[in-house]
């Protein structure tokens, strides 16, 4: 019972599982703050509302990024195509250094909630291609979810709805970002067979079964 508890903590995707984390914290904190500032309920939001929450991205970025990069490495199962995931958690934890150290001023905060969904829509897609190598899980529903990350994330790219919509998209992104990681999370845990091992497999079978008919 510990050994296959153990196997599974070993091949479990904790890349995938911390951003997860990422997509759904950032999610409800941003959810919880109000816009135009004020403390909420919940007494732990900026007061300065969606720019404070701006403010605290790159620790989100950092953290958060370090957990995945190093998750990917500890994990059994192999990377989300190749070097992808290692290279999403690193370009995570490199962004979130650079702005700390040297901020950015964005006149407009869609644009930078509009690029985080941007780039976590092509890593979910990452994953669905992942999912479709390995026949591990219903890749379309992945890529669905990544298309929809995309179109909200170039709606507040563009302002579609103004200032009043910006916390609303980022907020359904960064949601919907965390389902296609959790799923491939799910799905991608243990090493999956890929498509060529499944045709050889197959092949292989039934060569022996025409060998047993002519036997």
């Amino acid at each position: 019972m510990g050994d296959i508890i153990a196997r599974k903590l070993w091949n479990a995707k904790w890349g995938l599982w911390a951003m997860t984390l990422f997509s759904w914290v950032l999610a409800f904190y941003l959810f919880i703050t109000p816009a135009q500032g004020g403390q909420s309920f919940f007494m732990v939001t900026p007061t300065n509302g969606i720019v404070g929450v701006l403010a605290q991205l790159p620790w989100f970025l950092i953290v958060f990024g370090a957990l995945a990069l190093i998750g990917s490495f500890v994990s059994r199962s192999t990377w989300v195509l190749g070097l992808v995931e290692p290279i999403m958690g690193a370009v995570m934890l490199v962004v979130g250094l650079w702005e700390l150290s040297f901020p950015y001023d964005f006149v407009v905060s869609s644009q930078v909630w509009a690029f985080v969904g941007l780039f976590l829509g092509a890593y979910v897609a990452f994953v669905g291609l992942e999912i479709d190598r390995k026949l591990a899980g219903i890749w379309p529903a992945v890529l669905a979810i990544a298309a929809c990350v995309v179109v909200v994330s170039l709606l507040n790219l563009f302002r579609v709805g103004g200032e009043s919509m910006t916390q609303i998209l980022s907020c359904l992104s960064l949601f919907l970002s965390g389902f296609g990681f959790l799923y491939g999370a799910v799905r991608l845990s243990g090493v999956a067979p890929s498509k060529r091992a499944v045709r050889e497999r197959q092949f292989k079978n039934l060569a022996l079964d025409g060998a047993r008919t002519e036997a």
